[in-house]
């Protein structure tokens, strides 16, 4: 009973083993381009920045917005998005940017070897604490007897 086991394994595996290496080869031709999937995780990270930013500013061709209360902005400078005070590329290699404003949403637009790309990067409604807030508080004042 093991034999015909073993023969039927083997008769199994003789079979899938000619449409694995097809199908290994035909994988190994895919083009994977790093550079979008580079470009979409700084626009995640920049849509984090953002989300806990507030009083955004939207020009044509920068952003400006309040990050940990120091004042950030971000523009184009020598074919870079970038934020700044301090140097942290967002998009590299990119012909022209912008920034829109579509309803409660920001967008930005970019070109990138002759392809222009939409995504939005923030919300124009915000987040705002009093909304987490479970607590009702009728009366705000510090009183030195509460501990």
């Amino acid at each position: 009973m093991n034999q015909i086991r073993n023969i039927i394994g083997i008769i199994i595996l003789i079979t899938i083993l000619p449409l694995s290496s097809l199908a290994f080869n035909y994988v190994s031709k895919i083009d994977f381009n790093y550079n979008d999937i580079n470009d979409e995780l700084a626009l995640c990270q920049l849509r984090e920045y953002l989300l806990i930013s507030y009083d955004i500013k939207v020009n044509h061709y920068s952003l400006d917005f309040i990050y940990k209360n120091k004042n950030f902005n971000l523009n184009l400078v020598n074919n870079k998005l970038l934020m700044q005070p301090g140097t942290q590329i967002i998009l590299n290699d990119i012909d022209d940017v912008y920034f829109e404003r579509k309803g409660e949403y920001i967008y930005v637009v970019y070109t990138k070897n002759n392809e222009t790309y939409e995504r939005i990067i923030a919300s124009t409604k915000g987040i705002y604490l009093d909304e987490f807030s479970d607590c009702f508080i009728d009366n705000d004042v510090f009183d030195s007897d509460q501990e």
